[in-house]
């Protein structure tokens, strides 16, 4: 029987997330505080599209689902701009009867992000949290993990929050951990699309 073992491996999981997520190092906020404030707002009957990026390999280290939750993701595929295009594709599929939650980084969504009209236009709710750390952060790690130097992966971002509110949506911006529940409750509460800008630190991930 190895549930005491187990359960005493989850216990210390639950205080490194809670050490990771009050990590502040005044670059912005740690990815386990973003995926801390979700787990405890998203509701049970959602559906999560997730992109490709560092901050994928943050939902699978932090994100808890429970309920009826439905998770969607590249796989194998690995297609950066995944995540908001199959939140409009979530949201048609289910008539708007289930939560649709949309997490992705800054570089993925600039590939899809006018898709916003798309969802403004016909009323989606869609609740985006998008990690800015202005870069392509994924290729960063890869390019520091072979030893080479880190190149063309810097991004020049617009403030997608203001770029939200010019769509038609809601549009916040978080700059602080403490800022994150009610950004995120209030998002989820939004009738139509609503995006979460978090300025996140590319090191805590």
């Amino acid at each position: 029987d190895q549930a005491a073992d187990v359960a005493a491996r989850r216990a210390l999981w639950a205080t490194e997330k809670a050490g990771r997520a009050a990590d502040d190092r005044g670059n912005g906020v740690a990815s386990a505080a973003v995926f801390g404030a979700l787990n405890r707002h998203v509701p049970e009957n959602a559906v999560i599209a997730v992109d490709v990026g560092n901050h994928a390999y943050s939902f699978g280290r932090y994100h808890e689902s429970r309920g009826g939750q439905d998770v969607l993701m590249s796989g194998l595929l690995g297609s950066i701009g995944f995540a908001y295009p199959a939140a409009i594709g979530a949201w048609a599929a289910t008539r708007g009867e289930r939560p649709i939650i949309a997490v992705t980084g800054d570089g993925g969504f600039a590939q899809y992000m006018a898709e916003l009209l798309t969802a403004v236009k016909h009323g989606m709710g869609i609740t985006h949290v998008l990690l800015n750390n202005g870069q392509l952060g994924k290729i960063s790690k890869e390019q520091r993990a072979g030893e080479w130097d880190v190149w063309q992966t810097s991004l020049h971002n617009p403030d997608f929050s203001a770029y939200a509110e010019l769509c038609g949506a809601l549009g916040v911006r978080v700059t602080a951990s403490g800022e994150l529940d009610d950004a995120i409750a209030g998002a989820l509460a939004h009738e139509g699309p609503a995006l979460v800008e978090v300025i996140a630190d590319a090191e805590l991930v």
